[in-house]
C-alpha cells in the first residue's frame, strides 16, 4: 500500500492519494489536480477514483478536474445529491481498489452528508488499517455543526451520535483528517495531521462526553464566525464546479482600460501586495489582501463572487499561485491583472489612494489622550486572550456592516494580529467614504513585543 497526504495551505486542507497494484484514490482534492496525477506517477499508478468524504463547505473541491484528467470514477455519499456523474453510495456499502477496500459509513454532524472511509489493506488480512474521516472526526477536535442555518441543534445530535459510531471501530486504526490547524471547520484543531482513533478517544474533548446536551451545549459555543465563502462551495461541489480549463483566459490589462472600469460595479480590484506597500499607494475603491496573509480565507470572504477581479500583484510572476488561491474558494471570475503593477498606474498619471501608518509606540500615545476611537480587527476569541486597553473590538469582516458606528470625518485607528487584517478592514472603510484612517503596523505583536501589556477579560 502506498500513502501520502498533501497539505494545501492557507485553507489548511488535507487531501490523500493512497493506491495498491497499480491502482490509487484520491480523496478531497483541492482544484489544482497536478500534485495528485504527479504523485500517482511517482507511485507507479493510475488514478482511478476520486472520494468526497463531504460537500465541502470551505473550498471548492478538484473532483471533477480529476475526473476528466484521468477518466477516475467519483464516490460520494448518496446522503449529498451530488448531481454530477458520479457512484453514489449507501451506508455501508463497499468498494475494492487494487488490493485495498474501502466502507463507507454515514456520519452526519458537521454537514449533513458526512462519510468516513474505513480502509483495509487486503495484502496484510481482513483487519482494517485506516479511515479517511474527513470533517467528522479531526485531530484534537471535530467539524463545527453551525454552517447550516437554524439546523445547528439538529447536526450536533447527529455529530454526537456519528462520534459514537466512531468509538466502536477498533483503537489501532490510523485516522486521516480533510483539515488541520488554521482551518475555520472547528475551533481547536491541533497542528499535527494524523492521529489513531485510540489516541482521540482518550485525548479528543468531543470524544469524552456521555451526555448529548452537554456535548450540544459545549460544541455550539464559541465558534468563529463562518466566511461568505462556507454559504456557497457545498452547493457549488454538489452539482460539480466549473472546469478550469473552460473559464476565460486572465488578460493583461493597462492602466488606461483599467481606469475606465467602474470599481463596484461590477468589478473589484484585489491588491494582494504587502500591505506597507498597500498603505504608500493604491488604486481607489480596492481590496488589500496581501498574499502574506491568508488570502484564500479573507478574499472568499469579503470578495463579491460576482464580480470581475482585477489583480494588483508585487509581480506577475505571483499570479499563478494566486489565481489557485482564489480558485480554491471559488472566486473563477478572475478577468485580469494590472500590467507593470502598482508603478505603470502611478506612472501614467491615474489617482491614488493611501492610508495612514503609525507604530506601536505612536498607538501608545494616542491611546493616552483619550480622544480616538481605536478599532481591534482581530476576531473574538484572540482578543478574550489579551487585549489594548482603550480599544473597541470589531472583526475585520464586520466593518462591512458596522460602519455607521463611526463618525466618517474622525481618524480612525486600526490595528490587528500583525497589520494585515487591519489593513483590509482599513481598505473596506475607505471604500465606504472614510478618509483619515490609520493602521498600526505590526498590530498587536509589535505591541507586545514592544514591551506594552494586555489585558485580559480571565478567561
Amino acid at each position: 500500500m502506498h500513502l501520502a497526504q498533501i497539505y494545501t495551505p492557507g485553507i489548511a486542507q488535507c487531501s490523500y492519494v493512497i493506491g495498491s497494484s497499480g491502482k490509487c484514490v484520491v480523496v478531497d482534492p483541492v482544484r489544482n489536480v497536478e500534485q495528485y496525477i504527479d504523485k500517482a506517477k511517482e507511485f507507479g499508478m493510475d488514478i482511478v477514483a476520486v472520494i468526497e468524504t463531504h460537500l465541502h463547505a470551505d473550498f471548492v473541491s478538484g473532483h471533477m478536474e480529476l475526473a476528466k484528467a484521468t477518466g477516475a470514477e467519483i464516490y460520494a455519499g448518496k446522503v449529498g445529491n451530488c448531481t454530477f456523474p458520479h457512484h453514489s453510495l449507501t451506508d455501508g456499502e463497499e468498494f475494492t481498489v487494487g488490493r485495498l477496500r474501502f466502507k463507507m459509513l454515514e456520519t452526519p454532524g458537521h454537514t449533513p452528508d458526512c462519510t468516513v472511509f474505513v480502509v483495509t489493506d487486503l495484502a496484510r488480512g481482513e483487519e482494517p488499517v485506516l479511515v479517511f474521516v474527513g470533517d467528522t472526526l479531526l485531530v484534537g477536535d471535530v467539524g463545527r455543526p453551525d454552517l447550516f442555518p437554524n439546523r445547528e441543534e439538529e447536526l450536533a445530535e447527529k455529530l454526537f451520535n456519528s462520534l459514537k459510531r466512531l468509538k466502536e471501530l477498533p483503537d489501532h486504526l490510523e485516522i486521516y483528517p480533510a483539515h488541520g490547524m488554521g482551518s475555520l471547520c472547528g475551533r481547536t484543531l491541533s497542528a499535527k495531521l494524523s492521529s489513531t482513533l485510540g489516541t482521540e478517544k482518550r485525548l479528543n474533548y468531543a470524544m469524552q462526553y456521555k451526555n448529548l446536551e452537554d456535548f450540544k451545549k459545549d460544541i455550539l459555543a464559541d465558534m468563529p464566525a463562518a466566511p461568505d465563502h462556507f454559504a456557497r462551495c457545498s452547493e457549488t461541489n454538489r452539482t460539480g464546479p466549473a472546469l478550469l480549463d473552460e473559464l476565460p483566459p486572465i488578460k493583461a490589462i493597462q492602466s488606461g482600460e483599467l481606469a475606465k472600469m467602474t470599481m463596484g460595479k461590477g468589478y473589484s480590484v484585489l491588491d494582494t501586495r504587502s500591505y506597507h506597500s498597500f498603505a504608500a499607494a493604491h488604486i481607489p475603491g480596492s481590496y488589500s489582501i496581501s498574499k502574506y496573509s491568508n488570502l484564500a480565507t479573507f478574499a472568499g470572504w469579503i470578495i463579491p463572487p460576482q464580480d470581475s477581479v482585477i489583480l494588483v500583484m508585487e509581480t506577475e510572476g505571483d499570479l499563478s499561485s494566486i489565481k489557485k488561491t482564489l480558485y480554491n474558494v471559488g472566486l473563477d471570475g478572475i478577468h485580469g491583472f494590472l500590467t507593470g503593477g502598482i508603478e505603470s498606474w502611478v506612472n501614467s498619471g491615474q489617482p491614488v489612494d493611501s492610508i495612514a501608518t503609525i507604530s506601536v509606540h505612536q498607538l501608545k500615545d494616542v491611546l493616552v489622550e483619550d480622544a480616538f476611537t481605536v478599532l481591534d480587527n482581530r476576531d473574538a476569541r484572540e482578543h478574550r486572550k489579551g487585549f489594548i486597553k482603550g480599544t473597541t473590538l470589531v472583526p475585520m469582516p464586520e466593518t462591512r456592516q458596522r460602519y455607521d458606528e463611526w463618525d466618517k470625518d474622525k481618524p480612525l485607528y486600526l490595528f490587528c494580529g500583525t497589520g494585515n487584517r487591519s489593513m483590509t478592514a482599513a481598505s473596506l472603510l475607505q471604500q465606504r467614504g472614510f478618509r483619515h484612517l490609520v493602521n498600526v503596523l505590526g498590530g498587536i505583536n509589535a505591541w507586545v513585543a514592544a514591551g506594552y501589556s494586555l489585558e485580559s477579560d480571565g478567561v
